[in-house]
C-alpha cells in the first residue's frame, strides 16, 4: 500500500468514526477533542496494522513464487527485478488473438518454464487447448524500462483434476498462486527464447 492509500484510508476512517459518534449522540465539543482524536488514531492503527501485515505477506508469497529460481543468469536477474505479472497472448483455431494479464510462478528447475492458474472456463485456457503457440510480455520497470518478452513460446493447459493435484503436489509454486484448484486449469508456458530490453540498453536475445 502506498502512502496516498494510507492517507485516504485514514480520512475515510476518521469520517466514519465521527459519524458514528454523532449517530449515538456522544457530546461532541472541544473538551472531548483530544479523546476523540486518540480514539481515531488508535482505531486506525488497529485497522491498518493487520491489513499491512497481510499485504506484506501476500507480496512476499508472490515474490517467492516468481523468484524461486535464483540462478545468477541475466534472465533470472531481470525476473527478480520485475513484478510477477505478464501479458499472455493466445490464439484460437480461427486465428483470433486474445490478450490478458496473468500472475505467474517460475519453475525452480527451469528458468524458461512458468506456471499459471486460471479458471478452466477462461478464453486463454480454451485457446491453449486448441493452439499451443503463445506470446508473452512482462510489465516494465518504471525508471529503466527493463522488461522481457517472447513470441517464441508454447503452452499447454491441464484441466483434469487428478493431473492438477498430482502436479501441485510436485510443484509447490502452483498452490502459492491459488490454494483452491477446483475447476481450475494449470497452464505451463515454455519459452524457447526471450528478448530483454530497456530504455538504456540494446535488446538482447536469450535462448534456452
Amino acid at each position: 500500500m502506498y502512502l496516498k492509500r494510507f492517507i485516504e484510508l485514514f480520512i475515510a476512517y476518521a469520517i466514519s468514526f465521527l459519524l458514528a459518534i454523532l449517530a449515538i449522540g456522544y457530546p461532541f465539543n472541544f473538551a472531548h477533542l483530544a479523546l476523540i482524536s486518540s480514539g481515531v488514531i488508535v482505531g486506525y492503527l488497529v485497522l491498518v496494522i493487520p491489513l499491512t501485515l497481510l499485504t506484506i505477506k501476500k507480496m512476499t508469497t508472490r515474490k517467492k513464487a516468481s523468484g524461486v529460481n535464483q540462478h545468477e543468469s541475466k534472465f533470472a536477474n531481470v525476473l527478480n527485478s520485475l513484478p510477477a505479472f505478464m501479458y499472455l497472448a493466445t490464439k484460437n483455431k480461427d486465428g483470433i488473438i486474445s490478450n490478458s494479464i496473468i500472475t505467474y510462478a517460475q519453475s525452480s528447475k527451469q528458468e524458461n518454464v512458468f506456471y499459471v492458474v486460471t479458471p478452466a472456463t477462461t478464453e486463454r485456457a480454451k485457446n491453449i487447448q486448441q493452439n499451443h503457440q503463445v506470446a508473452i510480455a512482462s510489465l516494465f520497470e518504471q525508471k529503466t524500462g527493463l522488461r522481457f518478452s517472447s513470441n517464441q513460446a508454447t503452452a499447454k493447459a491441464i484441466t483434469e483434476s487428478e493431473k492438477i493435484e498430482k502436479l501441485a503436489s510436485e510443484i509447490p509454486q502452483i498452490k502459492q498462486l491459488d490454494e483452491n484448484l477446483k475447476d481450475k486449469a494449470v497452464i505451463i508456458i515454455t519459452l524457447n527464447s526471450a528478448i530483454i530490453e530497456s530504455f538504456r540498453d540494446r535488446p538482447e536475445i536469450i535462448k534456452f
